[in-house]
């Protein structure tokens, strides 16, 4: 990781109990380095052999950005998430699926929150 800011993904390794944490930490690296975009944009179509230089300048920018996204990912998470993600071609496939495992704890945490929020009563005085 080159990234002065990468030292917070090495210190806070992704476990199944800090994924919102973790996922924080991930996207300020991403929009910090300028890779995020890949998490939300599809990658750009091959362009054909005559197509303009600057097509083939957002392939290869698009291409760069993910495997640099992928790179902060895997190297940030324990090694047996690790290889779950290993035929993964894209951040955005990878973060889908870790959304899938780790995201029902997140709205399951969320609802507990509110609900010990609402059933809270305030002291007279």
């Amino acid at each position: 990781m080159s990234s002065p800011l990468s030292v917070i993904l090495t210190q806070n390794k992704l476990t199944v109990e800090n994924f919102n944490d973790w996922k924080r930490n991930l996207l300020i690296v991403l929009n910090f380095e300028k890779h995020s975009f890949v998490l939300t944009q599809p990658r750009p179509p091959t362009p054909a052999i005559d197509a303009p230089d600057r097509d083939f300048v957002a392939l290869e920018r698009w291409d760069n950005s993910n495997l640099s996204a992928m790179c902060y990912i895997r190297t940030s998470m324990s090694n047996v998430l690790q290889k779950q993600h290993e035929e993964h071609q894209t951040a955005r496939q990878i973060m889908d699926n870790l959304e899938e495992m780790f995201g029902e704890q997140t709205i399951q945490a969320k609802t507990d929150a509110i609900k010990g929020l609402m059933n809270c009563r305030q002291k007279v005085g």
